[in-house]
């Protein structure tokens, strides 16, 4: 097992995870940390994938498969930005994280 691996495993255990507890606890500041956490785990998890979509396109001398998954990794490297900013924004207790949500 490699490290991608490893890195996607645990970013999908972390989606899991707060994927119920959100499911389970009230609107409150503590959920809105948890959701933003899952959701940059989220991107974490969709990106390691497409990273080894692209090692596999790479080793296989498939060149439509490096640009198209290369695109789809950068469209998801945006997002992890703008999740990890948001997380952050959450944890330090931001009027700006109040306005907004992981899940709605």
């Amino acid at each position: 097992m490699n490290v991608l691996s490893m890195i996607a495993i645990g970013a999908v255990s972390i989606v899991a995870i707060g994927w119920l507890a959100v499911s389970f606890l009230a609107p409150t500041p503590q959920r809105r940390k948890i959701e933003w956490l899952a959701a940059t785990a989220l991107y974490v998890a969709l990106l390691s994938f497409f990273i080894n979509l692209i090692l596999k396109s790479l080793a296989g001398n498939n060149k439509a498969g490096v640009i198209a998954f290369g695109f789809l990794a950068g469209m998801f490297s945006i997002g992890l930005v703008v999740a990890s900013v948001k997380t952050i924004a959450a944890l330090r207790g931001s009027s700006a994280s109040k306005q907004s949500s992981a899940t709605h």
